[in-house]
């Protein structure tokens, strides 16, 4: 999946640019970020220790002669499994919208480790019988000063699964979770003002009925609802104000030191 439309990472965080406005808007997953996530860190330890043992013969012969070197690949072995994982999920999403759009899929055309996720999300697609409405739909908040990407937009007609009228969905690719945040992230999007067209056009944010976080697993696949109402997006926005201050206020709240003369203390 390629970079949204009108975004741009500067210093880690992506901002999406209104093509009518030029306004710069902070995007909703690095909004997110701010929150800890202690399994992260537990997950990273795990990783590196999990390397350290698996592939001393690969580092230890390079650690005689270039410790630093040996250091460095044993660090980035978390972030070496985190990019894997994000190219077969980019995969993923890019096959799935391919579909969304009115694509065909030829199954025997996808990647060997795509496959079985395309597959998944065909099953959920004839059962749950989703009209389409938007495949990865930028949208924006004029009013709150945010953006991001939704993954897709459909409609349902399901009243014995308690699905009827319009969703976001989010599609979720990994092992793991989903996680609470993913509620805060579509509560976000719900609460967005307009839609982003591909020829830098606006028009409103249709009405949402709810929210989805669909887990696509090569043999499975699990449907989550989530909670998107006004309540949700009161934390959302909660978390906003801290983002604020961790990249904006925070920089300007302390002055340069004052120091009426030149001060040395012995040792």
């Amino acid at each position: 999946m390629t970079s949204p439309i009108h975004s741009q990472s500067i210093d880690g965080v992506r901002y999406y640019t209104s093509p009518k406005t030029q306004q710069r808007f902070v995007s909703v997953t690095s909004v997110l970020s701010t929150l800890d996530k202690p399994a992260l860190r537990y997950w990273v330890g795990k990783m590196v220790a999990q390397y350290a043992v698996d592939e001393r013969s690969l580092w230890l012969p390079i650690a005689d002669k270039d410790p630093k070197a040996a250091f460095d690949m044993i660090k980035g072995a978390p972030w070496r499994s985190t990019e894997n994982s994000a190219a077969l999920g980019s995969a993923v999403h890019a096959a799935v919208e391919s579909r969304i759009l009115g694509g065909s899929l030829n199954l025997d055309e996808i990647a060997e480790d795509v496959r079985p996720f395309v597959k998944s999300f065909l099953e959920f697609e004839r059962m749950f019988e989703p009209q389409w409405e938007m495949s990865e739909a930028t949208v924006l908040s004029y009013k709150h000063g945010y953006a991001g990407t939704i993954d897709a937009i459909a409609t349902f007609n399901k009243p014995e699964l308690g699905l009827v009228g319009s969703y976001i969905i989010d599609w979720k690719t990994g092992k793991s979770g989903p996680y609470p945040d993913a509620a805060l992230q579509l509560s976000a999007y719900r609460h967005a003002d307009v839609v982003l067209l591909p020829n830098g056009t606006e028009e409103p944010l249709p009405q949402i009925d709810g929210a989805l976080v669909v887990k696509v697993r090569p043999r499975s696949y699990e449907v989550y609802p989530a909670d998107v109402s006004d309540s949700t997006f009161r934390f959302f926005r909660h978390i906003q104000v801290a983002w604020k201050w961790i990249h904006e206020a925070s920089k300007d709240v302390l002055g340069r030191p004052i120091r009426p003369v030149a001060v040395e203390v012995e040792a």
